[in-house]
């Protein structure tokens, strides 16, 4: 059993009966049956006789007590019915204090006194006296005497009474003959609590700011703020070896007075801390010390050195005790050094204490109060740590025999709680990483836990574990962890998260080509699609197989089976939104080409239709696939023409697929704007007639003659030749000449490279350059376009182009003419409206007077009215004038 306190006697054998004791600072007050007041002073473990006032009463001087709130000290006495207040002088004299609002306590059995001990709350002191079935209430708010507050009238005598509550309290706990009730001072209501039992008399206890005990036969109740039990592992009744007569807290002790003396517990623990045995004790006090006494005796009570306390208290495993009263040693500045070591005792042995009584939340909680390694903690349960590493760990006897017994049950709930521990060890190490030694160690024990913890309790916790940027699993236990509980789809998150790709990518492809795929979880394209979606460039420091183009590397290998098996598929691996700007697309398209042209050409149109990519590159890229598409096709076709089979079609009706790449070709050719017409022109070669390919080139070079060669002769289009010239007239203001010329004059077939290809030598047609002339006279320069015509030229044959120019030259005079009569029209009109307002004028001389003010214009800013009055301008906005209420400046 621990002895927390020892009972030094100071006054034995007095010759006057104590009735009551009080106690402040470094003085006992000791009131007796002979109404004597005796003050003694203590010095260390010495006591004197300070003062002794014989006939501080005439009667015996039943409760005692000092209110230190405000100075000078007040002492408030009852003897036979009367209250009385004192005043203690600085000296220790006490004089009597005057105070009216006593005179209704006349008659009382019995007061409490509660002091406001809140920081933050103004301070005070409030007074409750019983007298016969009523309660007056006093406050002090200042010095000098309590003034009253209120008086509430009771069903019965009160026996025993407390306040409730740190600050100012509103509640007071009132024990009566065989009952307890609470009372509400604001509202004056009274609420029944329980009965006293056996022992009628009321034995009541402030404990704390929330707690009071009363006691009820051998029991002591703790009742919280609402009054109700308390429902709390922390605090819990106490049971006593007799009904206590008087209780005493001092934290976290409760002493109580019973028949044999003295016994102490605390609110934290059931079982027994010690009893002391002092004859016919009565009365206890305690401020800065305790005392215990009996009519004519007198003992303090001593508390035990903590430091030794704690020790008895590790080796009886009362761990919250110990660890109460090691708080108590750091508040009271204590042996830190000791305390600090004592701390780490107690929270080790408790922490396999409460393992081995199977309690492994608080067993976890304790553990990440101390240093113990992580490793030896997570020891502690079966087939989390490899073989190597478990047969390093030290036990104490009882936890290896503790071991032997966990059931299935037990290690679920028990793995629950290490996964909190974990979670907080890891997040401890990673606030202070850099405090810690061989950190790094401990996190791939710490994760690798965690990912077996969670195989067992919370699967789908695993990939989220799995997925943390900043996870140490161990790659070869996870591995065989994750097998075990054959969990592929996370051993794959896994792989990722360590950087071995390319065993995710295998794994992969072997489940992807497996028969009845579809029906395991890793089945079927998808997982390597989105595999190859999600890798990046950042993922290339991950990549330990390869270099620095590990990336494209794994890119292009493992897309080669979708592609060939799941063409339709494959490009999603490209043109997803979180690859298909980070992929070096030329390498892609290289690759994809090697592999399937077709997907190349598809990729290449995704890239500049969806995602607006425009690179001269990718334009080139696109644009020659196609030309090559289109040689390829070009044989088959020729070869029907050859044979007969079929007519010459216009570009892009061709039968097939050619007719549907010219088109495509011929859309991309007009539509971008980054690619290199020379390039295109040479991949050509000559070697297939794409005329109107060639000519779509040509403009782009700003060749428009051979363009426009193409459109005339070669496809004899002359609508494709006029929406070239409309196309590109903004550029060339002489397209249109150009146009006209080349009707007259075209060009030869060798100049085009095209006299391989058997077309008929081109002629000039002077029937379309007419139509030209006439249609578009407005864009060509009509002395020239005279000049290109043939002497022998009738004038018939122009008759149309030049009644159309004279018609637009007459039209054109005939609008100037209009245009500048409207001019001189205005101008006149102008010049009316100037001689209008000229025609009248003011003299101003420097004697004129301002009609407002009467002073002198000057050289300010003028005003006048019809009937000549001056005024300043600024002087306009003021009063009217006298009879100029009509007149208008």
């Amino acid at each position: 059993m621990l002895e927390a306190f020892t009972a030094h006697e100071l006054l034995s054998n007095i010759p006057v009966q104590i009735e009551s004791i009080c106690t402040y600072e470094d003085r006992l007050l000791v009131g007796t049956k002979q109404g004597t007041l005796l003050v003694y002073k203590f010095e260390n473990d010495k006591i004197d006789l300070f003062l002794t006032l014989k006939g501080f009463s005439k009667k015996t001087i039943n409760q005692i007590s000092v209110t230190s709130v405000f100075s000078p000290y007040q002492l408030v006495s009852l003897s036979e019915g009367t209250l009385n207040i004192h005043t203690i002088q600085q000296s220790g004299s006490i004089q009597p204090l005057q105070c009216e609002g006593l005179a209704k306590a006349r008659g009382s059995t019995l007061f409490t006194l509660h002091q406001s001990t809140a920081a933050d709350e103004q301070p005070s002191a409030q007074l409750a006296v019983a007298c016969k079935r009523k309660i007056i209430l006093y406050r002090w708010l200042k010095k000098g005497p309590p003034q009253e507050v209120k008086e509430i009238n009771l069903y019965d005598v009160p026996k025993a009474m407390v306040f409730h509550g740190q600050g100012y309290s509103d509640k007071i706990y009132i024990g009566f003959k065989g009952k307890y009730c609470q009372l509400h001072v604001s509202t004056e209501q009274v609420k029944d609590m329980l009965c006293t039992g056996r022992q009628l008399e009321a034995t009541m206890l402030w404990v704390d700011k929330e707690t009071v005990a009363i006691c009820k036969d051998e029991w002591s109740i703790l009742l919280a703020e609402d009054g109700k039990p308390y429902q709390d592992e922390f605090k819990s009744n106490i049971k006593w070896c007799d009904c206590p007569s008087a209780l005493l807290y001092c934290k976290p002790y409760i002493v109580a007075v019973i028949n044999k003396g003295i016994e102490v517990k605390t609110i934290q623990l059931v079982e027994p801390i010690q009893v002391i045995e002092l004859p016919k004790v009565k009365l206890v006090a305690r401020d800065k010390r305790m005392f215990v006494a009996s009519a004519t005796h007198l003992w303090e009570l001593k508390l035990k050195d903590l430091i030794l306390q704690v020790d008895k208290l590790i080796t009886l495993k009362q761990f919250e005790l110990a660890e109460t009263l090691n708080k108590m040693t750091h508040e009271q500045g204590g042996d830190h050094e000791q305390a600090n070591r004592q701390r780490t005792v107690i929270n080790t042995q408790a922490a396999y204490h409460e393992f081995i009584n199977k309690r492994y939340e608080k067993s976890m909680t304790r553990f990440q109060k101390t240093n113990v390694e992580v490793a030896n903690v997570i020891g502690l349960f079966p087939e989390l740590l490899s073989k190597k590493m478990q047969d390093k760990q030290v036990y104490p006897a009882d936890i290896l025999e503790a071991r032997k017994y966990l059931t299935t049950k037990d290690i679920e709930t028990g793995l629950e709680a290490l996964e909190k521990y974990l979670v907080a060890k890891r997040f401890d190490l990673n606030k202070y990483e850099e405090e810690v030694e061989n950190s790094k160690q401990t996190k791939i024990i710490i994760d690798t836990t965690l990912l077996k913890c969670y195989l067992q309790n919370k699967p789908k916790m695993v990939a989220s574990l799995l997925r943390l940027k900043d996870n140490e699993c161990h790659i070869v236990e996870s591995e065989r962890a994750l097998k075990r509980a054959r969990r592929m789809n996370d051993i794959i998150i896994l792989y990722k998260s360590k950087g071995q790709h390319e065993k995710a990518l295998t794994v992969l492809k072997q489940y992807a080509n497996m028969q009845n795929t579809q029906k395991h979880e890793l089945g079927g394209p998808e997982h390597t699609i989105k595999y190859l979606q999600d890798l990046g460039p950042e993922d290339i420091h991950l990549i330990k197989e390869y270099s620095k183009l590990a990336f494209t590397h794994l890119i292009k290998e493992y897309s080669k089976w979708v592609i060939e098996k799941h063409p339709d598929r494959c490009l999603d691996i490209f043109t997803d939104p979180s690859t298909v700007h980070t992929l070096p697309k030329e390498q892609v398209v290289q690759h994809l080409k090697s592999m399937n042209p077709d997907i190349a050409l598809q990729y290449l149109e995704r890239l500049i239709d969806i995602w607006n990519v425009s690179s001269q590159e990718i334009e080139n890229s696109l644009i020659i696939l196609l030309v090559e598409k289109v040689s390829s096709e070009w044989p088959t076709y020729q070869g029907m023409l050859a044979a007969g089979v079929l007519e010459p079609c216009l570009p892009g009706s061709e039968p097939g697929q050619l007719g549907a790449l010219r088109l495509r070709l011929t859309h991309f050719l007009e539509r971008l704007q980054n690619y290199s017409p020379s390039l295109v022109i040479r991949s050509l070669g000559y070697e297939i007639p794409l005329y109107e390919e060639l000519a779509i080139l040509y403009g782009r070079q700003r060749e428009c003659d051979k363009a426009l060669m193409l459109y005339c002769h070669v496809l004899k289009n002359r609508t494709k030749a006029e929406e070239f010239c409309d196309k590109y007239y903004e550029i060339d203001n002489q397209i249109y000449y150009k146009l006209l010329r080349m009707y007259q004059c075209p060009m030869s077939l060798e100049a085009l490279r095209l006299d391989k290809f058997k077309l008929a030598e081109p002629l000039p047609d002077m029937g379309a350059a007419i139509d030209i002339l006439v249609k578009h006279y407005k864009h060509i320069d009509v002395k020239e376009a005279l000049r290109l015509l043939p002497e022998d030229t009738k004038l018939q044959d122009v008759e149309e182009f030049m009644c159309a120019i004279l018609r637009d030259r007459t039209k054109e005079s005939r609008k100037n003419l209009l245009l500048k009569s409207l001019n001189l029209s205005d101008n006149l009109k102008v010049k009316s409206q100037k001689m209008f307002y000229q025609k009248d004028k003011l003299i101003v001389t420097g004697m004129d007077s301002c009609a407002v003010c009467n002073k002198r214009v000057g050289e300010c800013a003028i005003a006048f009215y019809p009937d000549r009055r001056i005024v300043h301008y600024g002087c306009m906005s003021r009063e009217t004038l006298p009879d100029v209420s009509s007149s208008t400046p």
